[in-house]
C-alpha cells in the first residue's frame, strides 16, 4: 500500500488487517507500506519481493513519482518481461470522471475514492480472487 500520508498508510493498513481477520486470512497476507511512488518501484524491482505481490493500492498524489506513473512503470515491465499481471488500486480523492479514465487507460484495474472503506477492501479482494 502506498501512500505518503502516514496516518492514512496506517489506517489503511488497519482496514485491510480487519477484513484480512474476518475471512481468516491475516496469515496469508503480508503488508507492505511504502510512502512514494520511487519506493514502489523500487520494491517492485526486487525480484523476491515483486514474485510475492498479488495487488497494489496506491494514492494518485505522492512525491517523487505519483500513482499514476507507478501503475504506467508497472504495466510497461509487465509487458517487457512478459511476467504476472498484478491487481493495480488507485486511490483518489478527486472525484471527477476523468480522473478515473486516466488512471484505468495508465492501467488501473479500478479506481476506488478516498477514503478506504472496508467495502472497498472486500471489492478488492473479490477482484484480486477473480483475476489469480
Amino acid at each position: 500500500m502506498a501512500d505518503d500520508n502516514h496516518i492514512i498508510n496506517s489506517c489503511n493498513e488497519n482496514i485491510v488487517n480487519a477484513i484480512l481477520k474476518e475471512n481468516q486470512e491475516l496469515d496469508l497476507y503480508e503488508i507492505l507500506l511504502v510512502t512514494d511512488g520511487y519506493d514502489i518501484i523500487k520494491n517492485f524491482l526486487n525480484d523476491e519481493i515483486r514474485e510475492k505481490v498479488q495487488f497494489l493500492i496506491t494514492d494518485e498524489n505522492m512525491d517523487f513519482l505519483n500513482g499514476s506513473e507507478s501503475i504506467k512503470f508497472i504495466r510497461n515491465y509487465e509487458r517487457l518481461k512478459n511476467s504476472k499481471k498484478i491487481t493495480l488500486i488507485s486511490l483518489s480523492g478527486n472525484e471527477d470522471g476523468r480522473m478515473k479514465e486516466y488512471l484505468i487507460k495508465c492501467g488501473a484495474d479500478n479506481v476506488l475514492n478516498k477514503p478506504l472503506t472496508k467495502n472497498n477492501v472486500r471489492q478488492i479482494f473479490q477482484e484480486v480472487k477473480k483475476n489469480n
